[in-house]
């Protein structure tokens, strides 16, 4: 059974780099324009910081890289502490697990992208990904897709176009006696969970295959 799991990029990022050429697994035509004039309101910040940004979107493509696993920085990233995976975990991880991007499109972790920001609401950004990140999902021939993508990147993808089964797990705990989905900490949770995933280099699916979709809840 082939399973791909989805996860956001972080807004966070690690600004150095080497100085060597970005590699790609996938050839999507990045929505430079799109980042280049995107307004203040678009990247959530302004005067100085606005200018940065534009900056780097401007020059992403001759700016230093990183693999995409070191350029996020973000709680989720730092949570699964890649550097110090075994090498099978590693494998697992950068063969199964894809990073949907607002500058990249989809991601392996070690491919090496430069520095950017642009976040995934900027005007405009979901109707240049949609259709291209569907079809190349459907490309890759997964029997599962498991998604561990917040809202506002889940909008990157027309899901009922996909042909795999799609498990959606949501992250739940015990608050005032009763079992209610978690708004805080759950990226790191989350994280944890993905760590847990890459040791036993499996996830156990459950048995719906007569559904297109199931939500699984994992309790903390």
């Amino acid at each position: 059974m082939k399973i791909i799991y989805l996860l956001p990029p972080s807004e966070g990022k690690n600004p150095w780099g080497e100085n060597t050429w970005e590699s790609l697994s996938f050839d999507f035509k990045k929505p430079l324009e799109i980042a280049k004039n995107a307004t203040a309101k678009d990247l959530k910040c302004k005067d100085a910081r606005y200018l940065e940004g534009i900056e780097l979107n401007t020059h992403v493509e001759i700016s230093d890289v990183l693999p995409a696993i070191s350029r996020y920085s973000g709680v989720m990233y730092n949570a699964i502490d890649y550097l110090w995976m075994s090498e099978s975990w590693k494998k697992y991880f950068s063969d199964n697990f894809l990073i949907l991007s607002g500058m990249y499109g989809i991601l392996r972790p070690e491919d090496r992208i430069g520095n950017y920001k642009l976040p995934i609401e900027t005007k405009w950004l979901y109707n240049f990904w949609w259709d291209s990140i569907t079809q190349e999902l459907n490309n890759l021939r997964a029997d599962v897709i498991v998604d561990f993508l917040p809202n506002s990147y889940k909008k990157m993808v027309d899901w009922k176009k996909l042909d795999a089964k799609i498990l959606r797990v949501e992250f739940m705990h015990t608050k005032h006696g009763e079992i209610k989905k978690m708004t805080h900490g759950v990226k790191k949770v989350k994280w944890e969970y993905i760590n847990t995933l890459c040791e036993n280099l499996a996830v156990e699916i459950p048995n719906f295959w007569n559904k297109k979709e199931t939500i699984l809840e994992i309790i903390n």
